[in-house]
């Protein structure tokens, strides 16, 4: 079941002396939405999802902080001191490095997570074929999962963490080494993902954020400067070309012209779902 999620004044330093990593972020995010956090590099977005996560709680002990995150009916405060799995599952920016290399197919690699939650044999036989149908690789299941293409071991590597049915899941700059079908593939895979899971994914870039957020949060020196809707996002453009890309605003105004101009365009559909025209 989808999680909600509340970041209550949430600041948090590497080391007592460190420069704020998060200064004080306040985000609620909905159960079974979307959120997709943008920001330029440095900008404490990866700090976010390995807090959610319980990775930085648990890995780095000399980490100062203050707030509360709440998970579901959990309450942290500040921070959880133990990795969330299975109820919160992070996805790396390098997917292979989620491989376990240990399992010599596909099939076995996903089957792996379900073993060490010590699922019945009965139920791990039902999760995994229909999973690995959703995401468009059950053709894959006797390869080698060391074999595959960087879009391919992307999507095992979410097959891993799917298939213990979190009620959270975090995916770091998942776009940044996939080609355009593959960001195709895993825009779907977001989007079937809608109600059931919780989704919060990191960009430097708005394209693909604006395909599959309900909720965009701009953050710039650990600071929330921009929390709302898409089309709230748009209409406030100017804000933020400091801190993205401006030849991705480029390409956004040039879509919202294109859609304006071509009724029944794919263009004009994504427009008229952010509420452009």
């Amino acid at each position: 079941m989808a999680a909600r999620l509340e970041i209550q004044g949430l600041s948090v330093r590497y080391s007592a002396g460190a420069t704020p990593a998060l200064n004080e972020v306040s985000v609620g995010m909905a159960a079974g939405s979307c959120c997709a956090v943008l920001g330029p590099t440095g900008a404490g977005k990866t700090t976010l999802l390995h807090v959610l996560s319980g990775v930085l709680g648990r890995h780095h002990s000399q980490v100062v902080a203050s707030g509360s995150i709440t998970i579901a009916d959990a309450k942290f405060s500040p921070l959880p001191k133990i990795i969330q799995f299975p109820l919160v599952g992070l996805a790396l920016q390098d997917p292979s490095v989620q491989i376990s290399g240990i399992r010599d197919t596909v099939y076995d690699e996903v089957q792996f997570t379900l073993d060490n939650l010590e699922l019945p044999s009965h139920e791990i036989r039902q999760r995994i074929p229909p999973l690995l149908k959703r995401l468009g690789i059950d053709h894959l299941s006797h390869r080698n999962p060391t074999t595959l293409s960087g879009g391919e071991t992307q999507r095992v590597a979410l097959a891993t963490i799917l298939a213990a049915q979190p009620s959270v899941l975090l995916l770091d700059e998942p776009t940044t080494a996939l080609d355009l079908t593959a960001r195709v593939k895993l825009h779907r895979i977001l989007k079937s993902l809608r109600e059931k899971t919780t989704v919060v994914v990191t960009d430097t870039h708005v394209d693909f954020a604006l395909g599959v957020a309900h909720q965009i949060v701009v953050l710039d020196q650990g600071r929330v400067i921009f929390d709302g809707t898409p089309r709230e996002f748009l209409a406030a453009l100017e804000n933020f070309e400091s801190v993205l890309p401006a030849a991705s605003w480029r390409r956004v105004r040039t879509l919202i012209k294109t859609a304006k101009e071509q009724p029944g365009s794919p263009h004009q559909r994504l427009a008229g779902r952010l509420g452009i025209v």
